[in-house]
């Protein structure tokens, strides 16, 4: 059974599940904020302290939780891409185009290059996320060697480009612009009183980490398989212990072969989704689907070999 027979089996079963009230969905933004700020205090008190293994110890594991916060709210604008957070049509547009600002992009482009990858997805021409990391092979057979490069491409900064920067584009309206340019000088104003606390803490977790966790989070979603011809062939489910799925899918949406044959289920359902496909035999017969991600992962390498 292709992707295409699945979606039309179970969409009727998928469709209409709960998305988060109005309140509840600003109450969640404000929490991952509330976060990324009570980090970035917690870093400007370590850094206090005399330097010691611990205290170093202590500020890495703040610097990438600030860098989980963030994803978390990106994974929030993946949502409201879909229509998918908040049961408010306007809330998803409001919610998105704030985190994007926040995160220094733009919610518009953003989601006309989400929706070229779920209409594209691995056609470097046309699909607009994919397209511009194509040097980095997500496409090719994994074997050790492209498993290892995939593991150092980021330690080597080669991703910053493509997953980093400032887009200062008015897309999302004056408001938002004025937000994201707000937030910019008080980043500058900041990094003046407090250089230490900023370095470590805003600009490492904002400008590094989280497009680090992006770029692997992408190699977890597809390397190795996006270039399949059926989309349910082209993307994985991230199947791995609870502190992977927390670093680098903090709303828990590491169903990513289901989010792409059911894009408008709610992030909070896609385990309820993969446990209703699970029952099917042409989804069960997909180790990326099923099997926990390391071994699909060694299985995969193994066969290229």
């Amino acid at each position: 059974m292709s992707g295409q027979q699945l979606r039309h089996q179970f969409s009727r079963q998928f469709f209409g599940m709960t998305k988060y009230s109005r309140l509840g969905s600003w109450v969640i933004v404000g929490v991952y904020l509330a976060q990324v700020l009570a980090g970035i205090f917690l870093g400007h008190y370590l850094l206090s302290f005399t330097l010691s293994v611990a205290t170093v110890f202590l500020m890495v594991l703040t610097s990438v939780f600030i860098g989980t916060r963030l994803r978390g709210l990106n994974n929030i604008v993946h949502e409201c891409t879909h229509s998918s957070f908040s049961e408010h049509r306007e809330d998803n547009v409001a919610i998105g185009r704030l985190c994007s600002s926040l995160l220094s992009g733009c919610f518009q482009q953003y989601k006309d290059d989400h929706l070229s990858h779920h209409a594209h997805l691995g056609d470097y021409a046309h699909d607009r996320e994919m397209g511009p990391i194509e040097k980095f092979g997500l496409h090719k057979p994994l074997t050790r060697k492209t498993i290892l490069q995939h593991m150092i491409t980021p330690l080597l900064g080669r991703h910053l480009k493509m997953y980093s920067g400032v887009n200062l584009s008015g897309g999302d309206g004056r408001l938002f612009f004025g937000i994201k340019m707000a937030l910019l000088v008080t980043i500058f104003v900041f990094s003046i009183f407090y250089p230490a606390t900023s370095a470590f803490f805003v600009l490492l977790p904002m400008f590094y980490i989280f497009p680090t966790l992006n770029f692997w989070t992408d190699c977890l979603d597809h390397a190795g398989i996006v270039g399949a011809e059926d989309e349910l062939e082209a993307s994985r489910n991230v199947l791995a212990p609870l502190p992977v799925r927390l670093l680098f899918f903090p709303r828990n949406d590491c169903f990513h072969l289901v989010h792409h044959l059911f894009p408008n289920v709610p992030a909070r359902h896609l385990e309820t989704a993969h446990v209703a496909l699970s029952k099917d035999a042409s989804y069960q017969s997909q180790q990326h689907a099923v099997l926990p991600t390391h071994r699909s992962i060694i299985q995969l390498a193994a066969d290229a070999s």
